[in-house]
């Protein structure tokens, strides 16, 4: 299996060993200062960072300003997960912080400090370390809690700078990098927490999508953030969403290499269990049919983008990480090969997702829509004129629904009273009707809008059914199908 994300990255060290800023700040015996990028990330939405607060200053008072989206008034929660924790009263948010994912726990570790609960937030971060190890931020959680509870009001720094002085380590490129690179994890991390989708809302890019497509994945490359949907009766719902890494050079794959996470419309076409797959890959992959159609037009290459897991060592990895792939905790991996189907599962990775109401679509869906009902009744009709309209050039339509016609045959006679008279004319064999069901339209915003379309086609007299995927783009107020083929 060829994977281009991360074919490039390092071998896995041999037994596991402590990170390198962990081993340097033990070294100078600062790891409290290690952990001092937390809370500067919180300088977002008005929250001020710790650094700005007057030396001295207590961590409750900072805790004041730690607010999650879903705390506020209308915001709808995020799930409470059952704990055993003594001295939290049944149904409390924070009992998520001693139960449930990794990710949850750090979530009801944030709440805890803004709730001014210091002693269940270092409780519950002692815990959540020693159960995952390898969760670097976690680590730099507790160190921050610490550092706090012994009084230290530390510059909240991850420049080399701010190890400088005495009693501190040295300045170190490497150290300082992978303490960025925390600082930037726990800044997306706290950026999905403060940012929370509105309730009810999908992202405007799912148009339409048939009852068969039971799950769809959308990816927020602004906020590393995956958010995947059911789709049930009542359409689309949101049902988890999960932090994730990207390429390590951003978005916009366009050439083999290039470190860049693609931007588009995939679908899950493949998937691997970590039999398979080298360690580093975590517990399986799923990959996406990169480079589509309309990718190969556009001249872009490469292969083997996948969503895949992390070292076993290890519980997540930083925003810009891979060579390509979008990357996940290796527990949220898992649910996810084990909720989405292959082939028919959309994936929309996005500069940033375009929210909308549950009720209220997008005027322009009615267009689009249009103009896909358009094209399936002039395909019915078997108009080839009024079909090639809809391409561009290059670009060829369907094979006719009627075969195409024999050349003449000799006219042949036949025996009246005796004479020779020429033989009735056969009967033209009749149209075959055809028709269009499992619509799916999604649609992406690159340099031009584009619109991906997949739907089954049906022949009535020969019961031959074709799955066809085309891509259309807007161009001068008008849509044009610019790539089209089969799916199977």
């Amino acid at each position: 299996m060829k994977m281009e994300n991360d074919a490039r990255l390092a071998p896995e060290a041999a037994p596991p060993r402590k990170p390198r800023w962990a081993r340097a700040a033990l070294a100078a015996g600062t790891i409290v200062m290690a952990g001092a990028g937390l809370l500067a990330s919180t300088e977002l939405h008005g929250i001020p960072a710790s650094h700005a607060l007057p030396q001295g200053v207590p961590l409750r008072s900072i805790a004041q300003t730690i607010r999650l989206a879903d705390d506020l008034p209308g915001a709808h929660a995020l799930p409470a997960f059952p704990a055993s924790a003594s001295n939290l009263p049944p149904g409390s948010p924070l009992i998520g912080a001693f139960k449930g994912s990794p990710e949850s726990r750090l979530i009801a570790i944030y709440r805890a400090i803004g709730a001014q609960q210091t002693d269940v937030a270092i409780d519950a971060a002692a815990a959540l370390t020693h159960d995952v190890p390898g969760f670097r931020l976690a680590q730099l959680v507790y160190a921050d809690l610490l550092s706090a509870r012994m009084g230290n009001s530390p510059r909240f720094d991850t420049t080399a700078a701010a190890f400088s002085g005495a009693g501190r380590h040295p300045a170190d490129p490497a150290v300082d990098a992978e303490l960025g690179e925390l600082r930037d994890e726990a800044v997306a991390r706290l950026r999905a927490l403060q940012e929370r989708p509105p309730a009810d809302a999908v992202p405007a890019e799912f148009v339409v999508l048939p009852k068969a497509v039971h799950h769809a994945i959308a990816v927020d490359t602004s906020r590393s953030r995956l958010y995947l949907f059911e789709n049930g009766v009542h359409g689309l719902r949101l049902v988890s969403d999960h932090y994730v890494s990207m390429g390590k050079n951003g978005v916009d794959k366009s050439v083999e290499g290039d470190q860049r996470t693609p931007l588009g419309v995939y679908f899950v076409s493949d998937r691997a269990g970590p039999e398979s797959l080298e360690q580093r890959f975590g517990a399986g992959a799923m990959q996406l049919n990169y480079p589509n159609a309309f990718d190969k037009l556009q001249g872009r290459t490469g292969s083997g983008i996948y969503l895949h897991g992390v070292p076993f060592d290890t519980y997540s990895r930083p925003p810009k990480d891979s060579d390509g792939c979008v990357v996940l905790a290796n527990d949220e991996l898992v649910m996810l090969m084990n909720t989405v189907p292959l082939h028919d599962t959309p994936v929309i990775i996005s500069r940033r997702i375009d929210w909308v109401g549950g009720a209220a679509t997008p005027a322009h869906h009615a267009e689009i829509l249009d103009a896909v009902n358009h094209w399936q009744s002039v395909r019915a009709a078997d108009d080839r004129q009024a079909l090639a309209a809809f391409y561009e050039p290059g670009a060829a339509p369907p094979v006719p629904v009627s075969p195409p016609s024999a050349p003449p045959l000799p006219p042949a006679t036949i025996l009246v009273h005796g004479k020779r008279r020429p033989a009735p004319a056969p009967a033209a064999p009749p149209h075959d009707k055809i028709g269009f069901n499992e619509l799916s339209v999604l649609t992406w915003s690159g340099e031009k809008e584009t619109m991906v379309v997949t739907f089954h086609e049906r022949m009535a007299r020969s019961s031959r059914e074709t799955v066809l995927r085309q891509y259309w783009e807007r161009d001068a107020r008008q849509w044009k199908i610019v790539a089209e083929g089969t799916v199977r």
